[in-house]
C-alpha cells in the first residue's frame, strides 16, 4: 500500500538522530539478546551473578545452559572462563562507567565470543565485531526498544510490534506527578516481559529516531560531575573512568544495608526516588558477598537530563543530611 499523503497530522517528530543506524532494533533489550543467542546456537552463556533475573529467564526453555560468575570489588571479573567454539560470555557495562574494561581487557580475551550489555551505558559504543545489547528506555522516555548492534549476519527477521498502547504512563508524567501512573508504568513492564521476541514498533523508532542525544550526554556528564564533586567522599565505590562519561547514574555505595534503607526511605519522603537494582540476587544462598552487598548497599542516584546542577545540589543536600553531615 502507497503510504498516504494528506489527512491528519501524527506527533511532529525529528528524524536522523538515531546513534546506531547499523544496530537490528527489537521490542526489548532481552528480545535482541533472546534472539543473538538462538541465531548463534550457543550451548551455553556465562551471566553475571549481578544481573537482572530477566536476562536467565528468558532463556528457559531455549536448551542453552546458563552459567554464572563472581565479580570483583570493581564490578570485573574475579577468574576468566575458558570459552568452547559453541559458548559465549555476556558482561554488563555496569553504570556506563566500565567501558575501558570492556576494550582493554574482555574484547581483547574474548573476541566475538563476548557480548556487551550496554543497558546500562547508551553511550559506550560498540567494539568492532562484538555484538552489543542497549535498552534505550533506560535513558530517554519510551515505552520500549532495544537494540543489537553488530548482529549476525543470518539474524531471522522478528515480527514487528505494537506500541500505541504504551504511552499512557509517559504522557501522564508529563501532566501529573509519578506517582499518579506508577501502577501502569509496572504494568505496561510486565506486559512487555510477555511480548515475546518481536521487532521495535515503528512509533519507537520514530521517537528514538526524534533526540537529541548529544544534550542528553552532555547534560548527564554535567550532573554526574557534580555529584562526584559533592559525594564521592562518601562513597565506598571508587573505581571511576579517566574520561567523562554519560553514566547511567551515580552509583553511592553506601556503608550498610541498614544505611541505604533508611536514605532511600527518607529521600522518598521528599519525593526523590531512587531505584533497587537486582535485589533479587538477595534471594540466593549462594550469591557471593561482593554481590550482595552491590544488592543490599547501592543507591543509583538519577542524574539524567531532566535535571540540572540546582537539582543535584538539592540531592547531594538531601543526601548528605541523611547520612548525617550537614
Amino acid at each position: 500500500m502507497p503510504e498516504a499523503i494528506g489527512g491528519y497530522f501524527e506527533l511532529e517528530l525529528r528524524k536522523g538522530q538515531h546513534p546506531y543506524p547499523q544496530a537490528v532494533a527489537f521490542n526489548s533489550a532481552r528480545s535482541a539478546f533472546k534472539a543473538l543467542v538462538l541465531a548463534r546456537n550457543l550451548r551455553r552463556v556465562h551471566l553475571p551473578v549481578y544481573i537482572c533475573d530477566v536476562m536467565q529467564d528468558v532463556l528457559c526453555g531455549s536448551c542453552v545452559e546458563v552459567l554464572q560468575y563472581a565479580l570483583s570489588e570493581r564490578l570485573e571479573l574475579r577468574d576468566f572462563p575458558v570459552l568452547q567454539a559453541d559458548e559465549a560470555l555476556l558482561f554488563v557495562n555496569y553504570f556506563g562507567l566500565k567501558a575501558d574494561y570492556i576494550g582493554e581487557v574482555l574484547t581483547v580475551r574474548y573476541g566475538r565470543q563476548l557480548i556487551v550489555d550496554n543497558s546500562q551505558a547508551l553511550f559506550s559504543a560498540p567494539q568492532a565485531g562484538v555484538a552489543t545489547l542497549y535498552s534505550p528506555r533506560k535513558f530517554v522516555g519510551v515505552a520500549d526498544g532495544g537494540w543489537l548492534a553488530n548482529a549476525p549476519a543470518d539474524l531471522p527477521q522478528a515480527e514487528i510490534s505494537s506500541s500505541q498502547a504504551r504511552f499512557g504512563a509517559l504522557l501522564g508524567r508529563l501532566e501529573d506527578p509519578p506517582q499518579h501512573h506508577y501502577a501502569m508504568f509496572q504494568s505496561l513492564e510486565q506486559a512487555l516481559e510477555n511480548d515475546g521476541v518481536k521487532a521495535m514498533s515503528p512509533s519507537t523508532a520514530r521517537l528514538l529516531d526524534s533526540i537529541d542525544y548529544h544534550e542528553v550526554a552532555r547534560r548527564r556528564m554535567d550532573n554526574l560531575a557534580q555529584l562526584r564533586r559533592r559525594l564521592d567522599h562518601r562513597n565506598r565505590f571508587t573505581d571511576w573512568p579517566a574520561q567523562p562519561v554519560a553514566a547511567l547514574c551515580y552509583p553511592l555505595l553506601v556503608k550498610s544495608a541498614e544505611t541505604a534503607t533508611r536514605v532511600r526511605a527518607q529521600l522518598l519522603e521528599q519525593h526523590i526516588y531512587v531505584p533497587s537494582y537486582w535485589r533479587e540476587v538477595l534471594s540466593s544462598p549462594t550469591s557471593p558477598p561482593i554481590e550482595r552487598d552491590w544488592a543490599q548497599c547501592l543507591l543509583p542516584l538519577p542524574i539524567d537530563q531532566r535535571y540540572n546542577v540546582d537539582d543535584m545540589n538539592r540531592l547531594a543536600d538531601a543526601i548528605l543530611q541523611n547520612m548525617g553531615k550537614s
